[in-house]
């Protein structure tokens, strides 16, 4: 039976999952910080070994494109080319944002994913409060302030979000600032996994080359909507 491997390697939380027609078979999310090189590839032979799988079984290799860690992104794209070409299997490439909002998607809400860039300074974009779920903006690189300025209303904010963030965010935006709990709010790779998978099931693939990584104030590749 084919079977889709999804990595995300796009900050210091990473996480690796094995999706097939009948849903999830396995994930693990761990803290790795920056050392995604040692610990990723002996992670997945762990996942593997406890599924009764090897890299044999792999048939669609999905990857988190970021925006994120320029040093971890370049890891996980990496290692999941490596795979794929080897197996000449599938590759897709998912952005990290879309599969934050996606895993918090709530019909009324608009949804605000935030991955922290560094230097006060976030990316995110938005994310349709209708069905069918999707992006409505640009990926963007803002400071909590500029994000603040542009909301009005009601908003559900997920992703990289410690006490100073979400403190910094409700006072901006009151009581219409919304957040998940911490165990909700942990990026699962198994959502990475379904939206690989929804792709491969409609036929669209990336190519091994010219797929990169999305760096937002490093023009490696330009988001479109």
């Amino acid at each position: 039976m084919p079977m889709l491997l999804a990595i995300d390697t796009s900050t210091v939380q990473t996480g690796l999952a094995c999706y097939d027609a009948n849903g999830i078979l396995g994930e693990c999310s761990w803290f790795s910080g920056r050392d995604h090189t040692t610990q990723l590839l002996p992670q997945l032979h762990l996942l593997l070994q406890h599924l009764g799988r090897t890299q044999e079984h792999i048939t669609a290799v999905g990857v988190a494109l970021g925006p994120g860690s320029w040093s971890g992104l370049r890891v996980g794209v990496s290692i999941a080319k490596g795979l794929a070409l080897a197996r000449q299997t599938h590759l897709l490439g998912i952005g990290t944002l879309d599969v934050i909002a996606y895993q918090h998607f709530q019909p009324g809400i608009p949804i605000y994913p935030l991955i922290r860039l560094g230097r006060e300074r976030f990316a995110t974009a938005t994310y349709t409060d209708s069905t069918p779920w999707q992006r409505t903006s640009e990926y963007r690189n803002l400071t909590l302030s500029e994000l603040v300025a542009e909301i009005d209303g009601r908003a559900y904010f997920c992703g990289d979000i410690d006490s100073g963030v979400q403190a910094s965010l409700q006072k901006g935006v009151g009581p219409n600032a919304l957040f998940p709990g911490p165990a909700t709010n942990l990026r699962r790779s198994g959502y990475l996994a379904e939206l690989a998978w929804q792709r491969l099931q409609s036929n669209e693939t990336d190519d091994y080359v010219t797929l990169e990584p999305i760096y937002l104030g490093q023009s490696v590749k330009k988001a479109s909507l």
